[in-house]
């Protein structure tokens, strides 16, 4: 009996803990806030700046979720570009430099937690490892060709 009910328990509790990741996404609203407070907090950003920020912010992640529907890798590139081009026209010479230097650290960061290198590839890829051991891996990999 109790290991009945510690097996209900068990799954009630993961049910629990899956509902709660696919429903807890944050909307094109939520992530355009957050982003843009931390972009002021960051960049230092003036009022009139915010307020053209957080129109471009939420603007931006509406287009994107809608591209994301459809899956349209190309429009997605092409939003990213023309985001950018409407950012650099809000923001100072010098609020641009911290910015591009904060997407480069976050970046590298996010590599790092992935397990890749700054070019995005595996650490252990086969270019990357030093002497016969790397060779080695480039041999078998075109072996398997």
């Amino acid at each position: 009996m109790k290991t009945v009910m510690l097996a209900m328990m068990l799954a009630l509790s993961s049910m629990t803990v899956f509902a709660q990741r696919g429903g807890d996404r944050p909307t094109p609203e939520q992530r355009a806030e957050n982003q843009t407070k931390f972009m002021t907090e960051k960049l230092e950003l003036s009022d009139k700046q915010q307020k053209q920020v957080y129109a471009l912010n939420i603007s931006r992640m509406q287009k994107m979720q809608d591209l994301r529907k459809n899956e349209d890798r190309e429009g997605m590139k092409a939003a990213h570009e023309s985001y950018q081009k409407e950012l650099s026209a809000i923001l100072t010479p010098a609020q641009q430099d911290k910015y591009k230097t904060l997407r480069q650290e976050m970046r590298q960061r996010g590599n790092v937690q992935r397990g890749r290198n700054y070019h995005g590839q595996k650490k252990d890829h086969p270019k990357h490892q030093s002497g016969q051991q790397g060779e080695k891996a480039l041999k078998s990999k075109d072996a398997r060709k």
